[in-house]
């Protein structure tokens, strides 16, 4: 397994020059080309999977100001897990369904049904994840400045190239990315190198990949629950 530890982009590139037989200039694929799929393959591992968990970059952590209503988060965020406040005190994450059904008894001992306070200001308890595009909701509005980190499962921090040194996901599934490479490669409309046969093939054999590594990664997590992985089509 020493090898699959060594695996970088540059690696899986010039295999796979070799397993397509297009080593001899003009290629039929071009680096472009290649690293397009395989960034496209990557992503696309991470994102079927869940994304990777991360509470160290620097954009798990965000800073607001005073009457802050709303954050801006990074993009490559897939799913915000937890939060924590400056002092580490956990902040709930919620979705405004469950900020609307917030219910107490009145004075006359009847259920009534609040909805979100826009208005409320206070210490920061909860963030809103689907409130709007890309941002969370602070709830309560701060009254102080300060800053929240994030437990977030995310996409790649950066885009594979011919000289980045490493991958994101684990070494044993490198290899299956480059049944995506395959895939896109043989669907090229080019007389010279469509196989529509080939190319549903290796779509197949990278969504079963995929699927064996979302198992995996259930396994490790031990799911005391009944979970379903849709997948990627594969055909």
């Amino acid at each position: 397994m020493n090898w699959l530890r060594l695996m970088s982009p540059e690696k899986l590139y010039d295999l796979f020059r070799l397993e397509v037989d297009d080593i001899a200039e003009p290629f039929l694929w071009s680096d472009e080309e290649f690293f397009a799929y395989i960034n496209e393959a990557q992503d696309l591992h991470i994102t079927e999977i869940g994304g990777i968990a991360d509470r160290s970059s620097q954009f798990t952590k965000i800073t607001y100001k005073t009457g802050t209503k709303f954050l801006t988060y990074d993009p490559r965020i897939l799913r915000i897990k937890g939060a924590w406040n400056e002092v580490n005190r956990r902040i709930d994450v919620t979705n405004l369904d469950n900020m609307n059904g917030i219910s107490q008894t009145d004075d006359y001992g009847a259920r009534v049904l609040f909805g979100l306070d826009d208005t409320l200001t206070g210490t920061v308890s909860a963030i809103i994840t689907d409130v709007e595009e890309d941002k969370i909701q602070l709830y309560p509005i701060p009254e102080t400045d300060g800053f929240i980190k994030l437990y977030v499962f995310r996409r790649a921090l950066h885009e594979l190239s011919y000289k980045s040194e490493e991958f994101e996901i684990a070494p044993q599934y490198h290899l299956n990315l480059l049944n995506w490479v395959k895939y896109k490669a043989y669907g090229k409309q080019d007389v010279e190198t469509f196989d529509g046969k080939k190319a549903a093939e290796f779509r197949i054999e990278f969504a079963l990949g995929v699927k064996k590594a979302w198992r995996d990664r259930e396994a490790r997590h031990d799911r005391r629950r009944v979970v379903s992985y849709g997948g990627i089509p594969m055909s």
